[in-house]
């Protein structure tokens, strides 16, 4: 004979006061849940980009900030930026929404002429709103991204030690066993050039707030870093973007080919380049931290 099974409860089941409970519970977990505060920093950048170009470009006469970013607990990765306008034309409006959507980047947003706006829902947003004033510059903690990097670059800087080890160690070693060491000397500098890349994403996102997507990231995230920003300058220069486009060759050549068909010399070529270009970078890497420390003074 069978034990009993456990039958699943369904709403009907549950007392008046079990359904409220369980109702509630999605709040609470939206409540307790960690807020991802470099997610935040990117949205409210987005945001006072957005209404300083309104202001300049529009003449807008007030922007504020509305729904989950103004809450901000409710805020999440699939979460929109909803913003409220005022002053602007109604024949520049659709104008100004496609140039809020040219500069949103990572995030949709939703541009809202307040004074049109149907009494119901006004009335909705009423006391959510947040007003961003003209010319207030956002502060931003930078400290995330400063660790970020930090950690970064000591991997890379172990990783540059290792080659430069490997790359003594295989001239005393006997031809039919170097093989093995040149291909771990090709991933090592593959590591590299990951890391690096690693760097560039998060300064993509963090400062820029706009990463190249589509099958050519690579080489456009490369670009993107050495050019000039509204609001940065060139994270690496021209000579230093030419060394890495190489560098990104090989690791191109080293992902899509088997490790037999490696050409020793290109990787050693590579190799014996790895530790100038790191220390080339890091000193630029520097130069950009400075600069944003700077500018956020």
């Amino acid at each position: 004979m069978h034990e009993p099974t456990e039958t699943l409860q369904t709403e009907k089941d549950l007392s008046t006061e079990e359904i409220k409970e369980y109702r509630i519970r999605p709040d609470k977990h939206i409540q307790s849940r960690k807020v991802d505060e470099a997610l935040l920093q990117r949205a409210w950048q987005t945001a006072h980009r957005s209404a300083e170009m309104l202001y300049t470009d529009f003449g807008a006469t007030q922007v504020a900030v509305f729904g989950s970013l103004a809450e901000q607990v409710r805020f999440s990765k699939w979460s929109d930026i909803d913003m409220a306008v005022w002053g602007i034309p109604v024949d520049r409006y659709f104008s100004a929404l496609w140039q809020v959507d040219e500069i949103s980047g990572l995030f949709k947003v939703n541009l809202v002429d307040f004074e049109n706006c149907k009494s119901l829902f006004r009335e909705r947003i009423q006391n959510q709103l947040i007003y961003i004033e003209q010319g207030k510059i956002y502060k931003v903690d930078r400290s995330g991204l400063f660790e970020r990097i930090s950690v970064e670059r000591k991997k890379i800087g172990e990783t540059v030690e290792k080659i430069t080890a490997r790359l003594e160690k295989i001239k005393t070693t006997p031809v039919e066993y170097r093989e093995e060491i040149e291909t771990t000397i090709a991933k090592n500098i593959v590591d590299c050039y990951q890391g690096i890349e690693s760097i560039f994403r998060r300064i993509a996102l963090d400062v820029d707030l706009h990463i190249p997507d589509g099958s050519r990231w690579h080489k456009e995230l490369l670009s993107q870093m050495a050019e000039q920003q509204e609001e940065r300058q060139p994270v690496i220069s021209q000579e230093t973007l030419e060394l890495l486009q190489e560098l990104l060759e090989f690791r191109h050549v080293f992902n899509h080919i088997y490790g037999e068909e490696l050409v020793y010399e290109k990787t050693e070529q590579n190799a014996i380049k790895i530790e100038m270009l790191f220390n080339k970078i890091s000193k630029e890497i520097d130069d950009f931290i400075d600069y944003l420390k700077t500018e956020n003074d």
